[in-house]
């Protein structure tokens, strides 16, 4: 399969390539306003417009945001195509009466732009689709690890992630949030384990930890036998580190104090209790948990 996957993407760039080559520098120029204007809009259109949808039509967020940025992506798309083949058929009835070709220098010129346009183009196209497959069947596209297009477009999100959000004494956990969003089927993995813990299960289930949650006082959550067994546990913090959580530098009375502001949150309280009855709180359904609107609830409300 991921041999597939970049002989797929070797012909789509060989295409733009041979695009750029005919269309030549103006109209390649052209695509270039055309992809920056449709990552504008499908950023926003994702960011606000599929946030919005996901919460009114009660959809888990990482299913509406890439689904509404995809379509947005592809309508803009379609737009300046339409506009440029006008603009190329033109050309053509140019070349038909004047015998007028483009100058060597404007073809490659082209052919140069529009091969850079087509290889983001796949990037974004790849993480989307790589994203909403985790989110929709809980697994990674089918030979996504092995194909050298993949590697390169997960490398190319890494970077553009971990430079967006890197700064200085967040270093490390810029860097595990990068590995996260450019590989989703990785986090799935981390979340799978931190949630399969022996720490995790006997803290989702103990009674008294609910009370102490629900008092507001950092002091009793912080006593809580479950809850300093689950910030003690090894592997629920390395966890934690792997998905960008937190860079190891916070200790159980910071956690106590965060957790005692949430007790007044409604909607994670009602969000929780609404994942304990579907008992969703397990290793094995993971998929399910993290398409479930309440799940996405909590995430919204803690990213505040």
């Amino acid at each position: 399969m991921h041999i597939a996957i970049d002989i797929l993407a070797a012909i789509i760039l060989l295409f733009f390539l041979l695009a750029g080559w005919h269309k030549g520098f103006l109209l390649s120029l052209l695509g270039v306003v055309r992809v920056i204007l449709a990552y504008g809009t499908a950023y926003f259109a994702g960011r606000y417009l599929g946030f919005w949808l996901g919460e009114i039509a009660q959809r888990p967020r990482i299913v509406t945001i890439p689904t509404v940025a995809g379509l947005t992506f592809v309508f803009v798309t379609f737009f300046f195509h339409v506009w440029m083949s006008n603009i190329r058929e033109k050309h053509k009835d140019r070349e038909k009466k004047e015998d007028f070709k483009l100058p060597i220098h404007s073809c490659l010129g082209g052919a140069v732009i529009n091969t850079l346009v087509g290889l983001f183009s796949l990037i974004l196209l790849f993480w989307l689709a790589d994203l909403s497959l985790v989110g929709l069947a809980g697994r990674s596209i089918p030979g996504a690890e092995k194909s050298l297009f993949g590697q390169f477009a997960r490398r190319t999100v890494y970077e553009t992630i971990y430079l967006v959000s890197a700064k200085k004494g967040r270093e490390s956990q810029a860097a595990a949030t990068a590995r996260v969003v450019s590989n989703p089927a990785r986090g799935m993995d981390h979340l799978k384990t931190l949630v399969g813990t022996e720490s995790f299960q006997q803290l989702s289930n103990d009674r008294d930890f609910g009370k102490a949650l629900l008092s507001g006082e950092a002091v009793q959550i912080e006593q809580n036998a479950s809850f300093q067994r689950f910030f003690n546990d090894p592997i629920i913090n390395k966890e934690m580190r792997e998905l960008g959580l937190h860079a190891g530098s916070v200790d159980q009375k910071q956690l106590s104090e965060k957790l005692a502001k949430f007790a007044d949150n409604e909607k994670i309280q009602m969000s929780l209790e609404n994942l304990k009855a579907k008992d969703l709180l397990r290793t094995d359904r993971i998929g399910l948990l993290i398409r479930d609107p309440d799940f996405d609830i909590i995430l919204s409300e803690l990213m505040k």
